[in-house]
């Protein structure tokens, strides 16, 4: 099981950890509509002899306020995240009545990473989404990719368990026509970002929460978080490229 956990801090480290990532946040209502837009830098550094991640939020509001909160430190190898080869989610991993519910799905490619936190509110109701868009050294500016008009994607998926049990990956194909059931938003946030959740969630329920990333214009990543009877079950990486 250490191994495991081992495995998970060193993906950590591997992707996200020994940088400073200059983001954009910007918070959504349910509709889609802008809330507000900040920037924030998101700073991970091990400390010298690795034995822990110091983790600092540098926030400068539209204002022009700015504050620094300070995460951690992170003790190796204990993570709230689950770290899947360049992707990471973690948040609340049980639905309770009464109770706020959220997580946060990312990934890093290259010298970019997005991730999205999505938020219900005590009744079950989504509340908020925030978008974030990250990039080493300089504030990123908004990527635009034009998806491809192709009939199929070749999809390579992963599944990662709480207790950091890691699939092998499991090579299929994909039509993206999807069929979701009327209680699920499907909201595209902007052209290389979108997400699939439910729009209200409940005690004892089964759901999913899917983020989806098009990298590049034949190349998408997906994060989807699995729930059932409530509890928080599996984590999914899929690696969708374009089949001619």
């Amino acid at each position: 099981m250490q191994e495991l956990q081992l495995k998970n801090w060193d993906n950590f480290c591997r992707y996200h950890v020994n940088n400073d990532w200059y983001g954009i946040w910007t918070k959504h209502t349910p509709d889609t509509q802008v809330i507000e837009s900040f920037q924030c830098i998101r700073s991970f550094h091990l400390n010298e002899d690795e034995s822990e991640i110091n983790h600092q939020n540098h926030y400068t509001y539209a204002d022009g306020t700015q504050e620094t909160k300070t995460f951690g430190p992170y003790k190796k190898p204990i993570t709230k995240s689950l770290f899947l080869d360049n992707s990471f989610s973690w948040g609340s991993i049980k639905v309770e009545s009464n109770s706020n519910f959220g997580f946060e799905t990312g990934f890093r490619y290259e010298d970019r990473r997005i991730s999205v936190v999505v938020m219900y509110d005590e009744s079950g109701s989504l509340q908020k989404i925030i978008v974030i868009r990250e990039h080493l050294a300089t504030f990123p500016l908004q990527m635009i990719q034009p998806a491809k008009e192709l009939s199929r994607w070749q999809k390579t998926s992963k599944t990662m368990t709480p207790d950091w049990i890691v699939s092998s990956p499991v090579v299929t194909f994909e039509n993206p026509t999807e069929h979701l059931s009327p209680n699920y938003y499907k909201l595209n946030l902007y052209t290389d970002i979108s997400i699939t959740c439910p729009q209200k969630i409940e005690e004892g329920k089964e759901f999913f929460a899917a983020v989806d990333w098009l990298i590049e214009p034949n190349f998408l990543q997906r994060g989807i978080r699995q729930y059932k009877e409530s509890d928080f079950t599996q984590f999914i990486l899929e690696k969708l490229n374009t089949n001619p």
